[in-house]
């Protein structure tokens, strides 16, 4: 409820920041985790941030270190847990993506047994938890996957950080369902699991800072881009997931459960229809060049049922045309600036 203390790992990252500011404009008192001193004032001095009154900030310097959230969760209703590492090339992926995501989630969740205050903490998993990377060499277009679904034996060795990546978020997932059945918390758990996750970045300052991870897969298209690499066709907004973050606090959703975030169905999308979103938002921009167009993608389809996530949150999230038409806009913003 309004006027409660939640705390949120992760405020410095994509969803992280957005769900920050979004949970002060709602009224809650924000505690807010950070690594480093310097990521405060950046942060807190933002133009998206209000009720700053109700944000405060925890340094903890190393996530996994023992005890690193003693006191950390004092009086807290709520914990959204968004840290997680990156899919970042390393030449361990092991020590560097897998154990580190693992580490963190148990972290948070050992130091949230003694916090007799806490009623639910929400954890940022991911939809590439349901499957194997495997699947996706498959050709397997028919089948619809569901929360229920889980990629409970990631195969070993990893031979890619985003390989490593998938595997962390179903080792995550799995671990947490352990920890439920074994400990009994006094608090229960609820798992978001987003698929592509688009729109605008609000730290970004430029197209350097707009345009990476999937942003810079994408974006490069409506500028001739011709690529070779499926993407699936799952994509979400990011102000849904945010929100859903909030709303996963409410007791009216179903706790120690998995909920699946994506739009526009089991059909999904296909990535070359933001061409013609382009197009019909941005018509002066495609007259002038400013928007070249002329690229590709090819779509991977993967089929999502989102069916109880609708059930119990009462939304739907809004459609891909939404999602890419404000990212759009901001990536054109960027592009204006940079030529005056």
């Amino acid at each position: 409820m309004a006027g409660d203390l939640i705390v949120i790992t992760g405020v410095s990252g994509y969803i992280g920041f957005k769900t920050m500011y979004m949970a002060l404009a709602q009224g809650y008192q924000v505690r807010a985790i950070v690594r480093k001193e310097e990521q405060i004032e950046k942060l807190k001095n933002h133009p998206k941030v209000t009720n700053a009154e109700n944000l405060s900030f925890v340094v903890v310097p190393d996530l996994v270190a023992k005890d690193a959230f003693a006191g950390v969760f004092d009086g807290a209703k709520a914990i959204l847990h968004l840290a997680s590492p990156l899919a970042k090339e390393t030449d361990d992926y092991e020590r560097d993506i897998v154990k580190p995501a693992r580490d963190l989630l148990m972290a948070v969740l050992e130091a949230a047994i003694h916090n007799i205050t806490l009623k639910r903490i929400v954890v940022t998993s991911s939809a590439v938890s349901l499957i194997p990377m495997e699947w996706l060499g498959t050709l397997d277009t028919e089948t619809v996957f569901t929360e229920k679904d889980i990629n409970s034996n990631p195969t070993r060795p990893f031979h890619s950080a985003m390989e490593a990546y998938w595997a962390s978020k179903a080792f995550a997932r799995l671990s947490t369902k352990k920890f439920i059945e074994e400990r009994k918390p006094h608090f229960d758990i609820v798992g978001l699991l987003p698929s592509v996750v688009l729109g605008p970045e609000d730290l970004a300052t430029g197209n350097s800072t707009l345009l990476v991870g999937t942003r810079a897969m994408l974006v490069p298209v409506l500028q001739g881009a011709k690529l070779d690499m499926p993407l699936v066709g799952t994509p979400v907004h990011v102000d849904d997931v945010a929100r859903a973050h909030l709303d996963a606090i409410k007791p009216s959703v179903p706790g120690n459960a998995d909920y699946v975030l994506s739009s526009d169905g089991e059909e999904g999308i296909e990535w070359d229809s933001m061409t013609d979103i382009a197009r019909k938002y941005f018509p002066d921009e495609v007259e002038s060049g400013l928007l070249k167009l002329g690229g590709s993608m090819p779509t991977r389809k993967w089929r999502l049922d989102v069916s109880a996530t609708e059930k119990a949150f009462g939304w739907k999230c809004v459609p891909f045309e939404k999602t890419m038409r404000d990212l759009i806009g901001q990536y054109v913003e960027f592009l204006k600036k940079e030529q005056n």
